[in-house]
């Protein structure tokens, strides 16, 4: 497949906007960190963190809310301070939903854990979760829409991470239903490049697309600098070391994920899959 430079094919000029959809408070720097590095004198950038809030319940008694804590899991208060730091760094507006983290989140029917721990992060969504993915539709169609053209960035699901698909799943809803929204997808990082992180198989591009149900079309690449990024992703101090263990190997990863023997991240196009019919018999 021919892959080419988006930063000089699209006609950046045609968009009010670009709106990136991040389901957690690294995520687009992650994966975008290259873009939003070469659009911050381009044209105005939205940030989108969905899973910022933080996670409360009704205590046993019932008269308190009470912070819910997973075992390795950093603040949202320290994320969030995270996240707007590496967004200053690079010109770029945000907004930060109070959306739960997937392994936060509880059944409105019964009030347990949907996810029941670190493992089930990475399965497709459930049936208790329906409501929670309705919600952030309407949360985003009221937050991204009606605003002029934009182009919406969305993570594509590789790693099979729950929030991951659901925001592949709402973004697809969103360019669906909605004029004056093009669609584009990212490869989400550092998934796409290590199969031991995330759910642990190799998952690619072409399968998340297949899951999404749609077909691969244009594939886009924007060369990383390779010290702006890690720069950038620098500031999410808490979760260097759960990711990567440490900067250099940080630094590794980042520059071995290549296109053309350069360091890149990579986009996609993608259009509806036709549905097969069945001969008459």
């Amino acid at each position: 497949m021919k892959t080419r430079d988006l930063l000089s094919t699209l006609e950046w000029d045609d968009f009010e906007r670009v709106v990136i959809l991040s389901p957690h408070l690294d995520d687009a720097g992650l994966s975008c960190g290259a873009l939003l590095h070469a659009l911050r004198d381009r044209i105005s950038t939205l940030v989108v963190s969905i899973s910022c809030g933080t996670s409360r319940r009704t205590s046993s008694d019932g008269n308190r809310k009470v912070i819910e804590r997973r075992q390795g899991h950093v603040s949202a208060r320290t994320r969030r301070a995270e996240d707007i730091a590496a967004m200053r760094s690079v010109n770029a507006d945000f907004v930060h939903l109070s959306f739960a983290d997937g392994i936060f989140r509880r059944s409105p029917l019964t009030g347990k854990l949907i996810y029941r721990n670190a493992r089930e992060r990475w399965v497709s969504p459930r049936v208790d979760d329906m409501a929670h993915i309705e919600e952030l539709y309407l949360v985003l169609r009221r937050l991204c829409l009606d605003l002029g053209r934009i182009l919406l960035i969305s993570p594509m699901g590789i790693g099979h991470h729950v929030d991951h698909q659901i925001a592949a799943q709402v973004a697809v809803r969103l360019a669906a239903t909605a004029a004056g929204a093009e669609l584009l997808f990212y490869e989400d990082f550092p998934y796409v490049a290590d199969p031991k992180v995330g759910r642990g198989d190799q998952d690619d591009p072409l399968q998340a697309l297949q899951r999404l149900r749609l077909t691969p079309g244009q594939r886009f690449a924007v060369p990383v600098d390779v010290d702006a990024k890690v720069a950038m992703l620098r500031h999410y101090d808490s979760q260097v070391p759960a990711l990567f263990g440490n900067e250099d190997n940080m630094r590794c990863r980042i520059a071995s994920h290549q296109h053309a023997t350069l360091a890149s991240e990579l986009y996609w196009q993608a259009t509806p899959a036709k549905a097969s019919i069945s001969p008459e018999k």
